[in-house]
């Protein structure tokens, strides 16, 4: 009982910086295109930023993983992650030039591709007796309040400097400090529980250490996000067919889907096991099923089923990440498990994108088509997993929140 209130502590303490922190880069990112744009930069140079920087914040986290768990020492990377990106983010209120602007994207990005495997590794270590899908979506939960605070509070900051950036950029400083407040209040709390468990004796820091399903459940992950019709692609449709002020409305009702979701379905993964995935696979293929037909009311429910989609790509995907490692590997099971994250991602997305570019007839259905084949390739891995974790007793250590791999 005293290990599972250390959970749920540990659960609100993270929460709350991750709150904080999603105020602070969520609430920049709504105004960063705009801002290089004022700033000079030109419609490739202001892509190439934002995907460079993308690309760095998932690249980064397997080196970042591996050497959490080879030092044991994830505070430190947490601590210095966090204060890369919540100081880069308010110093944007200093820059004139578009060139330093991207170099504080880029800051900010590897900082949180530097913290995050840590970050993840800390919060299935505390709360291992909570249950991971309840851990990772609760947390979650928090993290996507600020994310929809974030960019309510530069609206506001916009509109009370009369449409001045470097102030909105500045106003970020404040949650960037709370934040940093709640990080230290976890650190006082919990570090006797993260860096401080027993390791086995002769435990080696080894890929050899993460099992094959571990790899079959990544490849699974991989297959269904490259499948998952993203929301910058949904809106793209939409774009031209309803007033401009719609999209970002339906995006924030998206957004509180993906908080209710993550909840939602990280109970259920706690109830039922990796059996969840056959009813997220489902969810994954129809925003691109109702994106074949140019209609508002269909694409503004495929928004809603990204939300929930990205709900469970941020709890179930990441508990199952912990159940499937080893403790002292779990830094690097993250580090793994972003990295193809952020690869499908770019994948999917570019291919999906040069799909719709084909034509605005058969584009849609060669994409809708594509996320099928998607989803239905992550359901044959999903059970061939399914049968080996019976076969050795893993699925039921999955539903009690213990790692078969340990």
């Amino acid at each position: 009982m005293f290990k599972e209130r250390i959970g749920y502590y540990g659960i609100l303490l993270f929460g709350l910086v991750s709150l904080f922190a999603d105020v602070v880069y969520e609430g920049a990112r709504s105004v960063i295109p705009d801002f290089l744009k004022v700033l000079g930069a030109s419609a490739t140079v202001v892509g190439f930023v934002i995907g460079l920087g993308e690309f760095v914040g998932y690249v980064v986290r397997l080196p970042s993983g591996f050497l959490a768990d080879a030092s044991g020492k994830y505070w430190r990377f947490i601590f210095f992650g966090y204060c890369l990106t919540l100081f880069s983010v308010p110093a944007l209120a200093l820059v004139g030039r578009w060139e330093l602007a991207a170099l504080l994207i880029f800051v900010e990005r590897f900082g949180k591709a530097f913290r995050t495997p840590s970050r993840d590794a800390a919060l299935s270590i505390v709360t291992r007796d909570v249950g991971a899908g309840k851990a990772f979506g609760l947390h979650e939960l928090m993290d996507q309040v600020g994310a929809v605070a974030g960019p309510l509070i530069v609206s506001m900051a916009l509109v009370f400097s009369l449409g001045s950036m470097h102030f909105s950029f500045s106003v970020l400083i404040l949650p960037a400090l709370a934040s940093l407040a709640f990080l230290y209040l976890a650190y006082v709390k919990l570090r006797g529980y993260v860096g401080g468990e027993p390791r086995p004796r002769k435990a080696r820091i080894s890929v050899k250490n993460l099992d094959r399903r571990f790899w079959i459940y990544n490849v699974a992950a991989v297959l269904s996000v490259t499948g998952f019709l993203h929301y910058s692609l949904i809106a793209y449709r939409m774009a031209g067919l309803t007033p401009s002020w719609v999209i970002p409305v339906v995006f924030a009702a998206a957004m509180g889907v993906d908080a209710v979701a993550a909840v939602a379905l990280g109970f259920a993964y706690d109830r039922f096991g990796l059996k969840v995935f056959w009813f997220i696979l489902a969810v994954s293929a129809l925003p691109a099923i109702l994106a074949i037909k140019a209609d508002v009311l269909l694409l503004s429910v495929a928004i809603l089923l990204f939300g929930v989609g990205m709900g469970a790509q941020e709890s179930v995907y990441r508990s199952a990440v912990a159940d499937l490692s080893p403790l002292e590997m779990r830094g690097t099971a993250y580090g793994f498990f972003n990295t193809f994250y952020g690869l499908a991602w770019l994948i999917g997305g570019f291919t999906m994108g040069f799909m719709y570019d084909l034509s605005a007839a058969v584009g849609p259905l060669f994409v809708a088509a594509f996320s099928i084949v998607c989803q239905l390739s992550a359901a044959i891995l999903l059970a061939l997993l399914l049968v080996s974790l019976r076969r050795s007793g893993g699925a039921e250590a999955m539903k009690s929140g213990a790692s078969p791999s340990a």
